[in-house]
């Protein structure tokens, strides 16, 4: 009985440590508009103005690095850097927008499968002022109440 209370401590403890990295969803923000290609996460499934929630849930930085899936003259890199636990706002008005991850760890940088790291959510009923459309990190590396009130500052309605 004994060992058994022990292994039961050791999984709640794993459980506690686990989800101090995993903070919940905002009121409003649902699992939706986005998904996988591989490694890579792929925002806005429709290619209107969107908005989205990102979470490194990992132990180590993580580093998101646009990959663009099409010919284009110019297109700016869009590389963001996340600390264990923070959070970052990406804004987008194209379809299939492709970032691929990387955990930096003692200044080696190796590629990770997203779902691995992340966690993602979409406002699906954010509304954008004209000046504030495209694709831009609209905030990056915060608590997630920074992330969201920086959004708000920027004119981004995030309704739920």
């Amino acid at each position: 009985m004994s060992s058994l209370k022990t292994g039961f401590a050791g999984i709640l403890s794993l459980l506690a440590s686990v989800s101090s990295y995993a903070e919940g969803f905002p009121r409003g923000c649902e699992v939706t508009g986005f998904g996988y290609n591989g490694y890579n996460l792929v925002l806005n499934e429709t290619g209107e103005q969107s908005f989205y929630l990102i979470q490194n849930r990992s132990t180590h930085h993580v580093e998101l690095q646009r990959i663009e899936t099409k010919e284009v003259f110019m297109s700016p890199p869009l590389t963001a850097k996340l600390q264990a636990a923070n959070w970052a706002a990406f804004a987008s008005d194209e379809k299939e927008f492709n970032f691929q991850c990387f955990v930096v760890e003692d200044n080696n940088t190796e590629k990770v499968d997203c779902r691995e790291v992340l966690d993602v959510c979409q406002y699906p009923r954010a509304k954008f002022a004209l000046s504030n459309m495209g694709n831009y990190w609209v905030s990056t590396n915060k608590p997630q109440r920074e992330i969201i009130n920086d959004a708000a500052a920027k004119g981004i309605y995030l309704r739920w």
